[in-house]
């Protein structure tokens, strides 16, 4: 059938190939970059860090590294030196997790994260479709209290990649989602045990997992 267009008329024609496949998504605007998360108990901070590809921010960049820092609330022991002000201050970097486009491991550069009160086990919450992590685990290397295991920086130990088919299951995860489609964690909840050892997950259809973050291991209640 002929198509006809009006004299004058800019036109611009594009024709797209779709394929096909088991697994489709259709592209949205990107979420935002969460950049900093603080404990329940106000005492721990997290900030991430991005290094990207060029330093003018006028057009789009690519990360390159993201690091994430795991810094303990600063408290003046001498009380009649420190600053008195209603802001509170974090100094020193506990330990810190650190990705590169270049390295071994997958850069992961902006996502939720989830640190215990202590601040001895970071998690970084995944997209968990499309074969992404859902979660991704790391503890501390070195605890306080423990003998110094190396010289070199402190940029954690890795507990556990876990797959969001080990959380919901096989029937529940998406293989088509569109702008619409819910992350995986949304309607959930998420909280740390008493002794910040464990990461207690309740799912959307209300099942309660407990996660160790010192073994991976989880049970469902």
């Amino acid at each position: 059938m002929p198509i006809l267009f009006r004299r004058g008329a800019a036109v611009l024609c594009a024709v797209y190939a779709i394929a096909a496949t088991a697994s489709r998504a259709h592209a949205s605007a990107p979420p935002p970059c969460i950049t900093s998360t603080l404990s329940a108990n106000n005492n721990i901070l997290v900030v991430n860090d991005l290094a990207y590809d060029d330093p003018d921010e006028t057009h789009a960049r690519r990360p390159r590294t993201s690091t994430f820092r795991v810094l303990r609330r600063y408290a003046n022991l001498n009380e009649g030196l420190r600053l008195n002000g209603p802001n509170a201050y974090w100094a020193n970097s506990l330990w810190s997790v650190v990705f590169t486009s270049s390295g071994k491991t997958r850069l992961i550069a902006c996502p939720y994260t989830l640190v215990t009160d202590d601040g001895e086990f970071l998690v970084l919450v995944g997209g968990g479709f499309l074969g992404s992590d859902a979660l991704t685990i790391y503890r501390r290397r070195e605890h306080p209290g423990q003998r110094r295991v190396s010289l070199d920086p402190d940029h954690g130990v890795l507990v556990r990649q876990v797959p969001l088919s080990d959380l919901w299951p096989t029937k529940r995860i998406e293989h088509f989602f569109t702008d619409a489609t819910p992350q995986w964690f949304a309607g959930g909840m998420f909280g740390f045990s008493a002794d910040n050892r464990t990461l207690i997950h309740k799912t959307r259809w209300g099942k309660t997992l407990q996660i160790s973050l010192v073994t991976g291991e989880i049970k469902s209640q």
